[in-house]
């Protein structure tokens, strides 16, 4: 759908000159094209007379962005992003002084039916969250600050999306169409949508689980399922990491067997298999991945060559804990290498799940408990769940399966929240400051 509101009446020119009178740079055209696909998202085509530094500037009232676009081209397609749906918007281009070439509005279409509603409560918020949505309808999303879904794409294929995360050349979104309900599925992906919508290109990976990270290089690495000898000789369900290279060949790096024997550890939910690990998280400075195994509560270290390193939490724990322990543990952050961040879905007992933080001594190889967030009244996620500590000490936390996200202050105090209503379950939540750099 084309929405030409810049036609000769609509479009504002504001010509410049320099101190001889001479005319600066001036904006021949300009339209604002909505994409048929994401009704939130539009591209400004705008050709001006001379190569100019310059920089549009669109939004609202509550949030604008600045785009600075190529100088030495005249023909230019500026992407529109991040806004809300149903809104108008008011764009401008400026020159290298600041001062308006052109300005114009549109407005921006409805969101799908299928979405939720959602429900804010408090302020504070300042980054954006790309997180599926789960419930009737699948669809990642993004969620600006604001708590207003900026952008989607529905997934029909009948899997669990469980990430979403930014596309590293930004060209838009990445998320797994996992499992279902839990089951690993052979048909499985790794998925990449267009900011627009327009392509959908797809990466198999079978039997993907919860989560995957993307490397500065471009490799991507996930949880796979992986069947092997269990205590009885009879296969079990454990678990991979496998590294998907930029040309495309899949390697596994690890598996639950490098790591622990089924005769000596063998986990406490035998339903949903041995090992089941449910979070991955990588290390830049040690090039190393963080893992977390659901069915042992343990959080394990291990670098790109395999090698098994520490392990946080539950029975192969080398670490003591003082306080509470973490149980059947998903999403987590290692702050840094002394202390780690986890959502704790089922160690504050039932039908309550927290985040809690750990001071590691890894000389003493002590785990303590030093600070913790439970909800009053209590929520419970007993999958999923997120928490990540911001900038200026701040924690975010999901309660998931609740499709609850909170913004709590160090003192544990609320200071915003969104929720689904009824029906809908949020996934992992990957933060955002810009959906573009």
């Amino acid at each position: 759908m084309k929405n030409s509101v810049f036609g000769a009446l609509a479009l504002v020119l504001v010509g410049c000159t320099d101190g001889g009178g001479k005319a600066g740079p001036e904006v021949l055209s300009a339209d604002v094209v909505l994409s048929p696909d994401v009704a939130t998202v539009a591209t400004l085509l705008w050709s001006i007379d001379a190569p100019t530094a310059a920089t549009v500037r669109y939004g609202t009232e509550e949030r604008s962005f600045d785009v600075a676009v190529d100088a030495a081209a005249t023909e230019h397609q500026t992407l529109l992003l991040g806004v809300p749906a149903a809104t108008e918007i008011t764009w401008s281009i400026l020159d290298s002084t600041g001062s308006e070439l052109a300005t114009g509005t549109y407005t921006t279409g409805a969101l799908p039916t299928e979405l939720p509603s959602l429900e804010v409560t408090g302020g504070g918020h300042d980054q954006f969250m790309l997180t599926p949505l789960i419930g009737a309808t699948t669809a990642a999303v993004i969620l600006s600050p604001e708590g207003k879904i900026v952008w989607y794409h529905l997934d029909a294929r009948g899997l669990d999306v469980y990430r979403v995360r930014l596309a590293s050349d930004g060209s838009g979104v990445v998320y797994n169409a996992a499992s279902v309900s839990g089951d690993p599925a052979e048909d499985s992906a790794l998925v990449h949508v267009s900011w627009d919508g327009a392509t959908s290109d797809e990466l198999a990976v079978p039997l993907l689980s919860h989560d995957f990270v993307e490397l500065a290089d471009g490799t991507l690495a996930a949880i796979g399922v992986k069947y092997g000898p269990g205590a009885d000789g009879t296969d079990v369900r454990g678990d991979r990491i496998v590294e998907i290279a930029p040309d495309g060949t899949q390697t596994d790096i690890w598996t639950s067997w490098d790591c622990f024997d089924p005769t000596e550890y063998a986990g406490d939910d035998e339903e949903l298999g041995w090992t089941f690990a449910n979070a991955l998280d990588y290390v830049p400075e040690t090039d190393s991945y963080v893992l977390g195994l659901r069915n042992f509560s343990s959080i394990l270290e291990v670098d790109r060559a395999g090698t098994c390193g520490s392990v946080i939490g539950g029975e192969p724990s080398d670490f003591t804990f003082e306080g509470s322990r973490f149980r059947h543990q998903h999403q987590f952050e290692m702050i840094d290498a002394d202390h780690l961040l986890v959502f704790d879905n089922d160690g504050a007992g039932a039908t309550t799940s927290r985040a809690i933080e750990y001071e590691l001594d890894r000389e003493t190889m002590t785990a303590t408990q030093i600070w913790d967030y439970t909800p009053d009244p209590k929520v419970y996620s007993f999958v999923l769940g997120d928490a990540e500590r911001l900038d200026g000490g701040d924690t975010f936390v999901a309660f998931s399966v609740a499709g609850r996200l909170d913004r709590v202050d160090p003192d544990g105090e609320l200071l915003w929240s969104v929720g689904t209503g009824v029906g809908y379950a949020f996934g992992f939540v990957t933060l955002a400051p810009a959906l573009v750099e």
